[in-house]
């Protein structure tokens, strides 16, 4: 569950990190990004990435930055194909990847 939960941290980071930039903000929302909307996002996401390391390296050791590394990568990866070949998916993808974040981190906070 730690693993999932890391994963999706990854996954939402790269999104917001995505969705900072102009042209695919406008590809997925159809309209311009404000300002405070693109340091949300960049603050977001990188309170996201630094929580999904401190999670792996916390659980796993050194073993887990090595883990960190290969869920980003897999997660940029994602991002870009559903920026580059699914755009109209991203809204799903983002909203499925809250509820996962939310479910598991309920999970992990239980147990």
């Amino acid at each position: 569950m730690i693993d999932l939960l890391g994963f999706s941290l990854c996954l939402f980071s790269f999104n917001c990190f995505a969705l900072a930039k102009f042209n695919h903000f406008k590809g997925v929302f159809k309209k311009r990004p404000t300002e405070p909307q693109c340091k949300k996002l960049l603050l977001a996401a990188w309170i996201s990435i630094l929580l999904s390391l401190v999670l792996f390296v916390a659980t796993q050791g050194g073993y887990g930055a090595l883990l960190f590394c290969g869920f980003m990568s897999l997660s940029v990866l994602i991002i870009m194909i559903f920026y580059n070949f699914l755009i109209s998916y991203v809204k799903i993808l983002s909203i499925i990847n809250i509820a996962i974040i939310a479910l598991t981190g309920l999970f992990v906070g239980l147990n």
